[in-house]
């Protein structure tokens, strides 16, 4: 029984994020960009008034949550691709101008307790300052990743950071699926060609990164 309402729950939830969405990857008309200067450009283009999809990916959003538990709320600001976090009016953390984000949002991804800040970042190249040695060549383009960033004493740290991620996502979010006390990474995937490509994919936290899971 617990697995038919698993599957139940994920078949809605698939539905939900699907319904009424168009598609459209996020590399704007479907070419993909050598460089970040050129993908923001094209992003500050958009949207047409029409066009939802792209524009949420415009509109200013902004959320206050107490990530670090001192008892004062952080204010999270995000507009045109960069998030500011302020306390207290002070900036305490901003997203490098190599990045644009499409969007973030704020829960315990890794399952250890702590809530997280999320993000999705477009960003050059597959790897930050250190590749794998075994990597010769770096795949260079514009392509979306999945950050996570911890708060601690006022200074945000990395704890996982995706390099190129195989298809964007489109949206995504964490719920407890299974009733298991953790959360699953829910997924709205699209494609970096195909305009038409669009499905929810379920993640879980393995401690290394995060694993693809399937509910039957």
């Amino acid at each position: 029984m617990k697995r038919v309402k698993v599957t139940l729950l994920c078949f809605i939830l698939a539905a939900g994020l699907l319904v009424g969405v168009n598609c459209t990857s996020f590399d704007c008309k479907h070419r993909i960009f050598d460089d970040i200067e050129s993908f923001k450009r094209a992003r500050m283009r958009l949207p047409e008034k029409h066009d939802s999809v792209y524009r949420e990916y415009r509109i200013t959003c902004s959320q206050q949550y107490d990530l670090d538990g001192n008892g004062k709320p952080e204010e999270y600001v995000l507009k045109d691709g960069h998030l500011t976090v302020k306390e207290d009016s002070n900036i305490i953390w901003q997203s490098s101008e190599d990045w644009w984000v499409d969007y973030f949002f704020i829960g315990d991804s890794t399952n250890d307790g702590r809530p997280k800040l999320n993000l999705s970042v477009w960003k050059e190249g597959s790897f930050g300052p250190y590749k794998p040695f075994w990597i010769k060549d770096e795949d260079t383009s514009v392509k979306n990743h999945l950050f996570i960033f911890q708060l601690e004493k006022n200074k945000f740290k990395p704890v996982w950071q995706s390099s190129n991620l195989d298809c964007p996502m489109l949206h995504a979010t964490l719920m407890d699926l299974n009733g298991d006390g953790e959360k699953e990474l829910v997924v709205r995937e699209g494609s970096y060609t195909d305009p038409k490509k669009c499905e929810v994919t379920i993640w879980k936290w393995d401690g290394w990164g995060f694993s693809k899971i399937e509910y039957k």
